[in-house]
């Protein structure tokens, strides 16, 4: 097969569809395990919006390489422009979180930058393909696209062993409580039962 055509890359961009719309449910059923933790933590809410975000572009970049002419131009420039704009904010989150002090366990820079590199790679390859359809085009999406995968899964793994530990060192909390409480009142009940036994 020729590298330069679409035909070449369909069976790649056709798994990674479907990669980052089954990762995307599993996200959000790893979300519903407790959303209100993740609606009261900011860094809950940033791992579980990076996630849903990298595996969703990943989904739109395959979605674009497999749309027909004409309206693959159309999706083409919607990826090329999501992909800078994500890379800009992402860029203005790093910063803001480095000026004011506000560093996360895990949202190192290294990361930061291995995002931010993925969304300029996806917006570059978006907007090259809309009049270009060579085989380096779909190599940076697909390269785009394995950098999107690897963060959103790193994410969601981060996400859902966050989630775990609270409700855990909530349930030993609950259950060595009541029983520590139920064994002193039966001393102190007990006690005075058969004192009054032993009188007569």
């Amino acid at each position: 097969m020729d590298p330069n055509t679409a035909a070449a890359w369909r069976d790649l961009y056709i798994g990674l569809v479907a990669a980052g719309a089954s990762l995307t449910g599993l996200t959000f059923v790893a979300i519903a395990l407790d959303p209100h933790q993740i609606e009261r933590t900011p860094l809950l809410r940033l791992r579980a919006a990076n996630a849903v975000w990298c595996f969703v572009s990943m989904m739109l970049i395959g979605l674009a390489v497999l749309t027909p002419r004409p309206f693959a131009a159309v999706a083409a420039a919607a990826v090329g422009v999501g992909g800078l704009a994500g890379a800009v904010l992402l860029s203005f989150r790093t910063i803001r979180q480095r000026v004011f002090q506000q560093p996360h366990p895990g949202a190192t820079v290294f990361r930061a930058v291995g995002n931010i590199f993925g969304f300029v790679l996806a917006g570059a390859g978006g907007l090259s393909l809309i009049d270009v359809e060579q085989g380096w085009v779909f190599a940076t999406l697909a390269l785009a696209s394995v950098i999107m995968l690897s963060s959103g899964i790193f994410a969601s793994w981060l996400l859902v062993l966050q989630i775990g530990v609270p409700s855990t060192e909530k349930s030993k909390m609950g259950r060595s409580s009541p029983q520590g409480g139920d064994s002193g009142a039966e001393q102190r009940v007990s006690l005075p039962v058969t004192a009054r036994r032993d009188q007569p």
